[in-house]
């Protein structure tokens, strides 16, 4: 099967790629939606600029949630958005799409997704393991009889999944991501100092001070709203506070990857010792997050280079060769099947 087109759609971002090209389109997996309005005011990184600045009556919306769909709706908004920027419906021509989906995805959320990706224009849609295209992405050979350890760790979802000859040999997840870090911070300021910032501050605060291991001495100010006084002022964020938010996480995401190596057949864990552990997505750019997981397993890790773009990376190389990864192929759909 050849496919025209390859979309990568996760919690907060949205990756795809056409045909010779490794990444066509990289923004936010964001819509703004005006209340009784059908179609989204703007999509991308337009909409996420508005993401806790927006005026009554519109909302940011994600389509997918702790890396599965949330809203149908909104999917095949997100899926015709992206379609209107490419050379076939440009042309008129309808395509064939080739998707990303979380590994525990649901039959039900599965089908709602690839009924969004034909509602908003394709003639053919398929899923495919988000692992794999991620693996595929990082420089892992997942085809080799040597076992292949890929740690994915993304903003909704973390999976960890072993590979050999083309089969997942042990899988485990967390559903859900490193958007539970801005989560923690921004409760832990509500709760302890009586002070209120937005999902847009709590990921600057992640960004700049968050670390699985050791975290540097440095305070961060920010901005937010008084509990006490209901106006808005500036106030310190510790270092201490930010590495209770990251500590939880970190911990699972550990005992999660080692769980998969624990449960590994003997040969295939040996394998790791030679080939290690890979970790991609954005979650991956965590200061420390690979030496403690070397650490922890005694086998090397490393961070896949530009791990952001490895499943746009990865579809693109699925790509070109299909038949290759057909068997890891979770579902498929036409639009004539539909009628």
């Amino acid at each position: 099967m050849v496919w025209d087109i390859g979309v990568d759609l996760g919690t907060r971002g949205v990756r795809m790629t056409t045909g010779g090209a490794v990444e066509a389109l990289s923004q936010a997996a964001a819509l703004a939606v005006r209340e009784g309005q059908s179609e989204p005011l703007c999509a991308g990184d337009a909409a996420l600029a508005l993401y806790g600045r927006a005026c009554e009556g519109v909302e940011v919306c994600f389509p997918l949630s702790d890396g599965t769909l949330r809203n149908s709706e909104h999917a095949r908004q997100m899926f015709a958005w992206i379609y209107a920027l490419t050379d076939e419906r440009r042309r008129g021509r309808h395509a064939r799409v080739l998707v990303t989906c979380a590994p525990f995805a649901r039959p039900v959320q599965q089908d709602a997704l690839l009924r969004a990706a034909l509602d908003a224009g394709a003639l053919e849609a398929a899923l495919l393991r988000s692992d794999v295209a991620c693996a595929v992405g990082a420089g892992l050979d997942i085809l080799a009889p040597e076992a292949a350890l890929l740690v994915d760790v993304g903003a909704g979802k973390v999976t960890a999944t072993l590979f050999t000859r083309g089969l997942v040999a042990a899988f485990a997840y967390l559903p859900y991501g490193v958007l539970r870090i801005d989560e923690r911070l921004a409760r832990m300021m509500r709760t302890e100092k009586g002070f209120l910032i937005g999902p847009r501050t709590a990921e600057d605060v992640k960004q700049a001070m968050a670390a699985a291991g050791e975290i540097a001495p440095v305070e961060m100010t920010v901005a937010g709203v008084s509990l006490e006084r209901r106006m808005p002022e500036l106030m310190k964020v510790e270092p201490e506070m930010v590495a209770r938010a990251c500590e939880g996480v970190v911990n699972e995401i550990v005992g999660m990857v080692a769980s998969v190596v624990d449960n590994a057949p003997e040969e295939l864990a040996a394998d790791l010792n030679d080939t290690g552990c890979v970790l991609a997505g954005g979650g991956a750019l965590l200061p420390g997050l690979d030496k403690r997981l070397g650490d922890h397993l005694g086998i090397p890790c490393r961070v896949a280079d530009a791990p952001l773009s490895c499943s746009g990376a990865g579809l693109a190389k699925i790509m070109e060769t299909p038949e290759a990864y057909e068997r890891l192929l979770m579902e498929k759909m036409a639009r004539a099947a539909r009628h």
